[in-house]
């Protein structure tokens, strides 16, 4: 049983679900009601649980409008209240369907939705909405059984305002009109788990950015959008090559308001992006790569439980590189690997510092634990790691192939790390490496916090470069050397990992404020677009005590929403100027997700 859900799949499934629901939003609320189709599992069964959190039930009636007896069961910390509808008794035995109506709204408190009024949209003359179900926020978008070890197939019919556009995760089947709304169909008939149902309601546009994508977005923005995710096809196409033929059909992309707290979310059909990817010369691209090797690493095969998290996210990580490396060279998978070591070490260190240190195994317990407040890069780091090391043991081109093997035999699955861990040996015990692989300590790599236990080692001369630079130049010759020409041969991944080192490398040897001004005064970082150099430069200035800076993080955390920058940048700014971070945010607070500022507020001591 899923410790992180409190419906009950394994004595009645759910199969599919139809939503009809209105979007109102001068209440805030979804609408309408949801048809529920389930099976029953075993004899005897005599409920159908789903999860709630944060919702309004009214009614429940069968199909032919015959009333259903229901109840809401007691609310359980983190994880809401369970939906417990009677099933008649001529249904309770194996293989019965069993069908229900369930009539309800959401509520201001759904964490699953987010309603912006005009003005903090970018056209600022029409309202916005959009969802964001993962981890476990469903449950506040309808109700369902919310665990991805079960997955459903879903229909739904939304009605909006007049001229606003509806959107989901799921095929668009058609729109009807009234005098003053639209009603959009869609249809998803690929079983997914319902993190992966998402809505989107609000002014868009949308642009071809290939033979089988669109990029949406408020008209302001989308020509922005289009150019940037204009390798969208020749990542799909890499993936294919790598894995297995896209199954999806379409592949779109919406980018969302700045108030979106993730990189991306890879909805099928419709992945969530967000604007801070937008630096004018594609070179955060990756994300999309990401977003993208998400369509068979979780969407087709997927954890059944948040603990084993890295078996959507590590293999996610470890497509993405494979995908960026095809495109732009072999270093760029180390590059990346190299950035990447970075930010686990951080977090790691972060767990620690809060005594949460057991959260940084692969396989944590999370019973009773909110998946958000376990979220790190460590799934997707450590994840990552684990598949470099068992690559090494077997070769890179008997690695892929048993990667493409493994897609292909667990898709439409949710599966344990342990199945992931048995096929492995398996495969290659039969090709005669029983061996090469008997090396691997399974239980630590899935038990043991910390780093990675058997680091692979990286190796760049690019790579080296970049860390010269901050070694060298910078960190012992205080930029003696240094020139205005240093980073301009520099890719992305040189420029993030010249950063990266820089910041590990100081925390105990700071820098003289002087030699930051140095620094900037030669690479106007200061001033720089693009996001992950932003971050980087802000936090290295606020760690050496550069006050300057102190403005241009606040209009950082305050022009974007992204969790991966503003709780570090919040966390940094409240060690030198806690007054100043807990204003900001107090102010800013109703501009960020649920999610995020739920998130920061624990960081800064606030709850």
């Amino acid at each position: 049983m899923d410790p992180s859900s409190l419906s009950n799949p394994q004595d009645c499934k759910v199969s599919s679900l139809k939503l009809v629901l209105t979007v109102n939003f001068e209440k805030s609320q979804l609408q309408g009601y949801v048809e529920v189709f389930s099976q029953i599992m075993r004899d005897g069964v005599e409920s159908l649980i789903l999860d709630t959190n944060k919702l309004e039930v009214t009614n429940c009636i069968d199909l032919t409008s015959n009333p259903i007896n229901f109840k809401i069961g007691e609310e359980q910390p983190n994880f809401g209240k369970p939906l417990i509808i009677s099933i008649p008794e001529s249904l309770r035995s194996t293989g019965k369907e069993f069908s229900v109506r369930v009539y309800y709204n959401t509520t201001a408190e759904s964490n699953a939705l987010q309603w912006l009024n005009k003005e903090q949209t970018a056209g600022k003359e029409h309202p916005y909405l959009f969802s964001q179900c993962q981890a476990i926020h469903a449950r506040s978008l309808v109700p369902c059984q919310d665990s991805p070890s079960n997955k459903v197939k879903y229909q739904a019919e939304i009605t909006v305002a007049k001229p606003l556009t509806a959107l989901m995760s799921a095929l668009s089947t058609g729109k009807t009109e009234t005098a003053d709304n639209s009603i959009y169909s869609f249809t998803q008939e690929i079983p997914i788990p319902t993190y992966l149902i998402a809505i989107v309601v609000g002014n868009l546009e949308s642009r071809e950015i290939g033979p089988r994508s669109k990029v949406w977005s408020e008209p302001s923005m989308v020509e922005a959008a289009a150019y940037e995710f204009a390798n969208t096809e020749r990542f799909i196409a890499t993936g294919e090559d790598l894995l297995t033929p896209y199954v999806w059909g379409r592949y779109d992309i919406l980018l969302l308001p700045p108030s979106f707290p993730y990189g991306g979310m890879e909805n099928p059909l419709l992945t969530f992006v967000t604007p801070t990817l937008l630096a004018g010369d594609r070179s955060l691209e990756n994300v999309v790569a990401h977003e993208i090797a998400h369509s068979w690493c979780g969407n087709l095969v997927t954890n059944r439980f948040w603990s084993e998290f890295f078996l959507n996210e590590g293999f996610t990580v470890f497509v993405e590189r494979k995908i960026i490396a095809r495109l732009y060279g072999e270093e760029m998978f180390d590059f990346e690997a190299m950035n990447g070591l970075k930010h686990l070490h951080d977090d790691v260190e972060q767990f620690k510092k809060i005594d949460q240190e057991p959260l940084t195994a692969l396989k944590p317990n999370l019973d009773g634990i909110d998946p958000d407040d376990a979220f790190s890069s460590v799934p997707y780091e450590k994840g990552f790691n684990l598949l470099c090391y068992l690559q090494s043991l077997v070769g890179v081109a008997d690695f892929e192939a048993w990667l493409k093997s493994y897609i292909a035999k667990f898709s439409y699955q949710s599966i344990i790390a342990d199945q992931m861990k048995d096929y492995f040996i398996d495969y290659f015990t039969e090709r005669g490496k029983a061996d090469a692989i008997s090396v691997v300590d399974w239980d630590s790599w899935f038990n043991k916090p910390g780093m990675p236990i058997n680091q692979v080692l990286f190796v760049s001369e690019k790579a080296q470069v970049a860390k010269d630079l901050a070694e060298i130049t910078w960190s012992k010759e205080h930029g003696k050397n240094a020139t205005e020409n240093d980073l301009r041969s520099f890719k992305t991944q040189q420029i993030v990992l010249f950063l990266d080192t820089l910041l590990n490398i100081t925390v105990d040897k700071p820098l003289p404020t002087e030699v930051l001004e140095k620094m900037d005064s030669l690479y106007h970082l200061t001033e720089v677009r693009n996001s992950e150099y932003k971050f980087r430069w802000q936090s290295l200035c606020l760690q050496h005590g550069l006050k300057r800076i102190e403005p241009h993080v606040v209009d950082f955390l305050t022009s974007q929403g992204r969790m991966k920058f503003v709780r570090p940048l919040y966390r940094e700014l409240n060690k030198v100027n806690p007054q100043l971070a807990k204003d900001t945010f107090i102010k800013h607070k109703s501009q960020y997700h649920i999610i995020a500022s739920k998130m920061v507020s624990k960081d800064l001591g606030l709850n």
